[in-house]
């Protein structure tokens, strides 16, 4: 779960750097292209986007994105549009720059520098701002002084245009008591369920009828071509000799970069948690606080962490949890500062009492706590001496791979060339085009020519992977293939078996619905299902009711139909249909609005500015003249030709 939140909040990076509000605009159909003007992206009323201002944003954008998602690749954010979703920043910012002239809105030097004072991170051990540390956390980010400033100008401006468009977004308490009603009231169903699991015993399919399946479904068995390829990994990583770096060569290291090994404060927690969506009843949460609080008990009393956890992961049950994993202070997102702060606030081999987020309620115990500093160098001695070994490796690989790459051209083997040279090579199973080994790392034009080789070729010229270079041989092709009947036999069985009992699940719904149109049809169909009768748990407006899952059709039914009648028609559910009707209405409870309304009427209050916000970015946008100059420097298009023809 901590992964989970760390993603959340490596998402919310990604999201600031696209902007919180993007106009998407669809260049191909707006403006004109022309290619006289080297220096400039494109022109929005007149104004340029310099070609050196682009690059410039997309470096600090690209930056951002890999410092706060390490994982994610250059590959993932150009198929995403990066390029193009930095550009449409640039454009949005430039059109309300113009707009916040035309309103003469500006920052004046006092208000940058009292904005740039109240910055967390510029202030010194006493709370006050430091200019010192200021410039030192600029330089050490790479970031201009004046740059910065500059940028941070006209940030705030744009701020001020904001709040100037949202001066008339107005919010009565009416109104958000309507909607918080709205949107917590829940509905319970009555429902009888015919399910395919019911009608599944006694169906087998017979030889014919799965024959005749396979024959009429080939892409379904269908396996694509295939190859193994032996390989040479030229990588800084992959020719590393860590045994060759000496303990005067770490102390060295860690001496001259200090910095390097300052770690913050951190605490080595595990936490169990039961999911409960916001919009929750107290109920609900009522329940899942006296869960947690026996739970909290029996973590103290010294049970076996992994045995208070479902046995099966898959059960249904909303219990999850993670065992020990180190959190620094300040790694997650603001959503789940309570848990940050129990966390923290814990003192070693405690347990929490529950604790609520934005995805549920927590208990936490901790293990270890580690105070901010510098690491000693006998901890951070194989970081050290991984990364001074690759730094060696990084300066041979060229000479390596010369030298590799002579032998083949001359006509030695792939294996007998890695071995001159004192290297290994390695091996693949069996893969597809679009399922390659995830430590080849290759690129897509790489895995092209991968697949373009015959049996026995070799790579006339190092590929290209994330981490340095790949020589490959092709040992094995398997062209593509449909499955031999025998093999898939029993898919086709299962997925028979399954359509006809679902086809015999709809047909007795349907029958028992037709009976259901008189009161006596109702009475004896009520009889016969008795003890199948169901009661849902409660739901919300949101189209998913626990235990059926999503049947928007079956949510609009329990919260406008005024009676409490048995519905006509059948409803699809997730494991088959149901008959049903609206049992009651649950309000929501009033005390929860009194403690929630300043949340509710400042979230309206919100959207509405969001909304005038929106409305005039596209007024602005409707009207704006932009002339592409060097489209070619933005890359391909998200959507590539699909989208350059709208």
């Amino acid at each position: 779960m901590l992964d989970a939140m760390r993603q959340n909040a490596q998402s919310w990076g990604v999201k600031i750097v696209f902007g919180l509000i993007i106009v998407v605009f669809v260049f191909w159909g707006v403006g004109n292209f022309s290619n006289d003007t080297a220096s400039v992206v494109a022109y929005v009323d007149g104004r340029p986007i310099l070609v050196k201002e682009y690059e410039k944003t997309f470096e600090e954008s690209l930056r951002l994105v890999h410092n706060q998602n390490p994982n994610i690749t250059d590959k993932e954010l150009a198929e995403g549009g990066f390029r193009w979703q930095v550009f449409s920043q640039m454009l949005t910012q430039t059109m309300l720059a113009a707009q916040a002239a035309k309103l003469n809105l500006s920052v004046s030097d006092a208000e940058l520098r009292r904005e740039i004072a109240r910055v967390p991170a510029f202030a010194g051990e006493d709370g006050k701002f430091d200019a010192k540390r200021y410039e030192e956390l600029l330089k050490a980010n790479g970031l201009n002084l004046a740059e910065f400033e500059t940028d941070m100008r006209q940030n705030l401006t744009l701020e001020k245009l904001g709040t100037y468009l949202a001066l008339p977004a107005q919010v009565t308490e009416a109104e958000a008591r309507s909607l918080y009603d709205f949107s917590r009231e829940q509905a319970v169903i009555e429902y009888i369920p015919f399910t395919s699991d019911a009608f599944s015993q006694g169906i087998t399919p017979t030889d014919e009828a799965i024959k005749a399946f396979y024959e009429a479904n080939p892409d379904k068995f269908r396996t694509p071509a295939q190859i193994k390829v032996d390989y040479l990994d030229l990588s800084p990583q992959a020719l590393a000799k860590p045994d060759e770096i000496t303990d005067q060569d770490m102390e060295a290291y860690y001496k001259a970069n200090p910095k390097a090994f300052e770690r913050p404060e951190s605490v080595e927690v595990r936490h169990l948690l039961v999911m409960l969506p916001p919009d929750a009843s107290q109920d609900e949460v009522k329940a899942a606080e006296t869960r947690m609080r026996d739970l909290a008990e029996r973590l103290r009393k010294g049970e076996d962490f992994a045995s208070l956890l479902p046995k099966e992961p898959t059960s249904g049950d909303n219990l999850m949890g993670e065992d020990y994993a180190w959190l620094s202070r300040g790694a997650l997102p603001k959503e789940f500062k309570s848990f940050e702060d129990a966390a923290f606030g814990l003192e070693k081999g405690k347990v929490s009492d529950p604790l609520r987020t934005t995805v549920g309620l927590h208990v936490l115990e901790v293990r270890e706590k580690r105070e901010a500093g510098t690491a000693p160098l006998a901890d951070v001695k194989d970081e050290i001496r991984a990364v001074l070994a690759e730094e060696r490796a990084a300066d041979r690989l060229a000479k390596v791979m010369d030298a590799v790459q002579d032998k083949i051209v001359a006509g030695v083997e792939l294996a007998k060339a890695a071995e001159e040279e004192g290297l290994s090579i390695g091996q693949t199973p069996l893969f597809s085009k679009d399922m390659p080994p995830v430590n080849l790392k290759i690129a897509p034009q790489g895995l092209e020519t991968l697949f373009a080789l015959a049996q026995g070729e070799t790579t006339d010229t190092p590929l290209t992977t994330e981490d340095g270079f790949l020589l490959a041989k092709v040992v094995e092709v398997k062209p593509a293939s449909v499955a031999p009947l025998d093999d898939v036999k029993d898919r086709i069985v299962a997925e028979l078996v399954e359509k006809q009992a679902l086809a015999t699940a709809k047909e007795k719904a349907e029958a028992a619905a037709a009976q259901m149109q008189t009161p006596e049809g109702v009475a004896k169909v009520l009889a016969e299902y008795k003890d199948k009768i169901a009661l849902s748990q409660p739901f919300t407006r949101q189209g998913f009711i626990p235990g059926l899952g999503m049947v928007p059709p079956l949510v609009k039914v329990a919260f406008e139909q005024k009676t409490q009648d048995w519905q006509p028609q059948v409803f699809a559910v997730s494991d088959g249909f149901i008959l049903a009707r609206p049992e009651k209405r649950i309000e929501p409870d009033p005390a929860a609005w009194n403690a929630d309304k300043d949340k509710w009427m400042q979230s309206l209050l919100q959207s509405k500015q969001s909304e005038l916000f929106r409305a005039y970015l596209t007024t602005i946008q409707e009207q704006a003249k932009i002339e592409m100059v060097n489209v070619d420097i933005l890359g391909p298009r998200p959507g590539g030709d699909a989208a350059a023809a709208q």
